[in-house]
């Protein structure tokens, strides 16, 4: 199964939210359709990213990349509802060289 790993820009949370909520709900919409591998936030140039590593059935690259998009972009538009998301970049694996295959923003 192809791995993927996505960082998606967090600008801020929305009213009431309290910030380490959100990591464990991305999780929570990625896993619904995807495994997820792994997660965290990070600090990017001092913008916080969350990173999650998900799988996706194995099919033909360019599908498995659809798919791949297909996900974050549902869990990014859910997500929406709890923080205010910036740009995000997909980048499919496994190993040290990750390549980016998609990027956009919510």
């Amino acid at each position: 199964m192809p791995s993927y790993r996505l960082a998606l820009d967090v600008l801020g949370v929305r009213a009431g939210v309290d910030p380490p909520t959100v990591l464990p709900r991305a999780d929570e919409l990625l896993s619904r359709t995807h495994l997820v591998e792994d997660r965290s936030v990070e600090v990017v140039r001092g913008q916080p990213q969350l990173h999650l590593r998900f799988l996706v059935t194995a099919s033909r690259d360019v599908h498995e990349d659809d798919l791949a998009e297909d996900a974050v972009r549902v869990m990014a538009r859910d997500l929406g509802a709890i923080a205010h998301l910036g740009r995000w970049t997909l980048r499919r694996g496994p190993g040290r060289h990750w390549r980016t295959v998609r990027s956009g923003g919510v």
